[in-house]
């Protein structure tokens, strides 16, 4: 079995759009999930889901506010999301180009 460290960065959009697909083959722990409001002066709501493409998603976080310079941690101390094979993590924020989204991942293969 093979382990690799991945860290995944996007600007998130009002949109939902896919942020990280989980290789075949591969299953994937992430270790850290971290939302980050770059707007200095308004706040932001997130959304991010995760599950199989083309299927239903389930909510990590619905309509988060994350206050302007502040940050929102979608995982708490200690608690890891689990993706499977071919499974995908996406997000999306209320106002396009003011918050990034950073994710650290451990693959499994």
């Amino acid at each position: 079995m093979a382990n690799v460290f991945q860290r995944v960065q996007a600007e998130l959009t009002g949109s939902l759009a896919t942020i990280y697909t989980c290789p075949s083959s591969t299953q994937a722990i992430v270790i850290g999930l971290r939302y980050s409001n770059i707007d200095g002066t308004n706040s932001v709501n997130v959304e991010g889901k995760c599950g199989a493409s083309g299927s239903t998603k389930y909510f990590n976080a619905k309509d988060t506010p994350v206050p302007a310079k502040g940050t929102f941690v979608g995982l708490e101390a200690g608690e890891k999301l689990v993706l499977e094979a071919s499974e995908i993590f996406e997000a999306k924020a209320s106002a396009t180009g003011d918050c990034d989204i950073m994710m650290s991942i451990l693959e499994i293969s």
